[in-house]
């Protein structure tokens, strides 16, 4: 991992399939809209003889089968801030399989308030384990400044590490035991990021990376494979020098 939009690159490479089977027209259609914005070929099947109102099969690149699902319950998959990814692992191996479908499917036009949801899950989780490093990326201090007291809260948790990124001055006081890295000019001004190491437990990891390529337009994916996330984490811990 030579950049940090490198691992973008990687899932943008990995271009999945999603078969809808359905007679019914809207059903379809709101899927292939909704989709437009992901790396995933979208195609329709009849139902046939069939009843029921549908099913999605979903596959890997290479056509691998990552498994099937009813429409009601595969929408149930698609709101990350409704359905995070741990509350599905947690509770149901199937659906943890299915939900990675998502998980490491490029998306291309997150909202700033999409990007704050998801990053509260993972926060939140971080929280919930109370041990390990969590490392946030927020492009700019006009963006941290709105979220220290989120941090503060985090610094005072003996057991996490933290520490903030961005590609700006800090002129303000930091917030106790969190560390904040600025370098102006670099990559941090064009990402925003959220890892978690999973702390004892390489399960619980999950990480968050989107590139600004547009104002208040973010592309990238979310995911909670452990090799990913600490990826992540040994790029900023070998890229930029945190203070203790």
């Amino acid at each position: 991992m030579n950049e940090l939009g490198d691992p973008i690159e990687t899932v943008e490479g990995q271009r999945k399939t999603l078969e809808v089977h359905t007679d019914d027209d809207a059903v379809f259609e709101g899927l292939r809209r909704q989709f437009e914005t992901r790396n995933v070929d979208v195609g329709r099947q009849s139902l046939g003889p069939l009843d029921g109102t549908g099913f999605v099969i979903i596959r890997s690149a290479d056509g691998t089968f990552r498994g099937a699902l009813g429409l009601d319950q595969f929408a149930a998959l698609l709101s990350p801030r409704t359905h995070p990814p741990w509350e599905l692992a947690e509770t149901d191996d199937d659906r943890a399989e299915l939900f990675s479908f998502l998980e490491e499917t490029l998306f291309t036009s997150y909202s700033r308030r999409q990007m704050l949801a998801t990053t509260r899950e993972i926060e939140d989780r971080a929280w919930r384990v109370g041990a390990g490093r969590l490392y946030a990326g927020f492009e700019r201090a006009p963006a941290f400044a709105a979220q220290t007291d989120v941090y503060e809260r985090f610094g005072r948790h003996d057991s996490l590490t933290v520490a903030v990124f961005i590609d700006d001055e800090w002129t303000e006081p930091v917030p106790e035991g969190v560390a904040v890295v600025s370098e102006r000019d670099s990559e941090l001004g064009d990402y925003w990021f959220v890892v978690f190491d999973g702390g004892d437990n390489e399960q619980e990891a999950c990480a968050l990376l989107a590139e600004e390529r547009h104002p208040g337009s973010f592309y990238g994916f979310w995911t909670y494979d452990p090799a990913m996330v600490a990826e992540l984490i040994t790029y900023l811990e070998t890229t930029y020098e945190i203070p203790e």
